[in-house]
């Protein structure tokens, strides 16, 4: 009877180590975030590592965590101009981070390579988005991420500057023209060396979109870089730096962040993302106006930030909770007051004039989203990113060396047209 008994014991405790062992190795990874032991972390791949951005986006994610307890959010950095080398480079080397921010040149890259997660069966309320925002997140019909916030650059000024110049303050209607009158003003040489620049970068994109040029066309099909408004925009943001000398040259501007902050440039390329740095750092009156305009009008490029989750993410049902929560949860009510992202959801299409740090003519950006004067210059095609890639240091050589930008532009286009078989 002893015997029996012991053995019985032998048997339970035999049993109830197992029982633990097993319920120890069993439970799910969504089990784990909802109450185990052991929290789950999601790395969110982003581009914005200025300290001021880092610690608003913080905010943003501490409250996803409070709202879901056992998840917790780790910003992991990537250079902009190395960004997307360094999502593939991740994904191949199986350290692919959960989240991704996505630039949209990028995108039809990114699907072609398979490493993003297809959110088309996922329960998504598509009825809470405004107008065409979630195409901006398609390709091929199929939904591979949700948009964060979508917005345009403007173009920020320095108001103190200006007032010593005596020049009137840019109107929402400017031309180039206009704005290169403007900036011939505003440049001040001193014994043979610039000390105030009148722009401080005007992003070639921009004034491609602004004359109605571009790399290629909407569809993807055709080579446009060597179309007259293309080369134009070209030529004429050459001309800036090196034939009206009102935006610095490479060597001028290196080793200086931002010009403007510092006053030593009267204008900016400024997008509500920049905001909240720029009120908290200028010592100096700013506002901000549409972008001037070339043969194409007051038109500007869409600004949007595409969030796709990775797809070999260990967590996917955490990761979309963060996704929903960053494109149409609790985030789309934070984000306006403290990152100054536009918000995409209808139920907050008026809060660009309210948004934290909006400067007075905030309502000028709020005319051009509700007057739909964005346009999408990035198709979504595999090869768009390696096409820019090619593009880019061509232009970039215009920039540097002030070469010919209708030589130049031809001979890239045809290259581009006999690699990718485009038109």
């Amino acid at each position: 009877m002893r015997k029996k008994k012991g053995a019985i014991t032998i048997v339970l405790t035999l049993v109830l180590a197992l029982s633990v062992f097993l319920s120890g190795c069993s439970g799910s990874k969504s089990e784990s975030a909802s109450g185990g032991s052991k929290d789950v972390t999601l790395r969110i791949l982003v581009w914005n590592n200025n300290p001021e951005g880092t610690k608003l986006e913080g905010k943003i994610f501490r409250a996803f965590e409070k709202e879901n307890p056992g998840i917790k959010v780790k910003q992991v950095f990537a250079p902009y101009d190395k960004f997307n080398d360094k999502f593939l480079t991740m994904s191949a080397g199986g350290d692919q981070p959960d989240l991704v921010w996505i630039q949209p040149s990028a995108f039809g890259q990114f699907v072609s390579k398979g490493v993003l997660m297809d959110l088309s069966d996922k329960k998504i309320d598509k009825g809470a988005y405004m107008p065409n925002v979630m195409k901006l997140g398609q390709v091929d019909g199929k939904q591979y991420a949700l948009i964060r916030d979508a917005s345009t650059f403007q173009l920020g000024y320095n108001k103190d500057l200006f007032d010593a110049a005596k020049v009137p303050y840019p109107k929402d209607n400017w031309t180039w023209d206009d704005f290169l009158d403007a900036a011939k003003k505003l440049t001040k040489v001193k014994n043979g060396k610039t000390v105030q620049f009148g722009m401080e970068n005007f992003y070639t994109s921009e004034l491609l979109v602004e004359n109605g040029g571009g790399i290629v066309s909407k569809d993807g099909k055709k080579v446009i870089i060597d179309s007259p408004e293309s080369i134009e925009a070209v030529q004429f943001g050459s001309d800036l730096i090196n034939k009206y000398h009102v935006q610095p040259t490479s060597a001028q501007s290196q080793g200086l962040s931002n010009m403007f902050l510092a006053g030593q440039a009267a204008m900016k390329m400024m997008g509500p993302w920049d905001w909240a740095d720029t009120a908290k750092n200028a010592k100096f009156k700013w506002d901000v106006v549409p972008l001037p305009a070339g043969k194409a009008g007051n038109v500007s490029a869409s600004a949007y930030l595409p969030i796709g989750i990775g797809k070999g993410t260990e967590h996917p049902d955490e990761a979309f909770k963060l996704l929903t929560f960053l494109s149409s949860g609790k985030g789309q009510d934070m984000q306006a007051k403290t990152l100054s992202a536009v918000p995409v959801v209808k139920r907050n299409a008026d809060q660009i004039e309210e948004m934290s740090n909006a400067p007075s003519n905030a309502k000028s950006l709020a005319n051009t989203l509700k007057e739909g004067k964005t346009i999408m210059n990035a198709p979504y095609i595999p090869e768009y990113a390696e096409i820019v890639n090619k593009v880019q240091p061509v232009i970039d050589n215009i920039n540097l060396k002030g070469k010919d930008a209708d030589k130049e532009l031809k001979k890239i286009a045809d290259q581009v047209r006999s690699e990718y078989n485009l038109k």
